[in-house]
């Protein structure tokens, strides 16, 4: 088992890359009485691949494809978006008609009352 300081000298990460790592969940680890970190060697390679080319380990992808019900999600949120954006418009606009309301009403006033 490593600590957080082996584990990073090991992959070739700084040691806050491997705790966000373990923090975030991508990589398991378990923790001591003391409070601290202990990492299979065989779970840090699965998360980060040894033998870049600059001698740094890469970190590997955990992406996937979006599910029928995440896209479905997305689109209903890009349509609630547009309906925001819609609404405010309109609200833009009514702003703008009542201040150009007040300002005609002001110039008015100003006539009848003179310099």
């Amino acid at each position: 088992m490593l600590s957080l300081s082996d584990a990073a000298k090991e992959s070739g990460q700084s040691k806050s890359t491997i705790w966000r790592a373990v923090n975030s969940g991508r990589l398991p680890a378990t923790r001591t009485y003391t409070g601290d970190y202990r990492i299979e060697p065989a779970e840090l390679h699965r998360v980060f691949s040894p033998g870049a080319s600059d001698g740094r380990a890469t970190a590997l992808s955990m992406k996937r494809d979006a599910t029928d019900l995440e896209r479905a999600e997305e689109t209903s949120m890009q349509v609630q978006i547009e309906r925001l954006f819609q609404v405010g418009e309109l609200i833009r606009n009514e702003l703008d008609n009542d201040r150009d309301a007040w300002r005609s009403q002001a110039d008015r006033l100003r006539q009848l009352v003179g310099p």
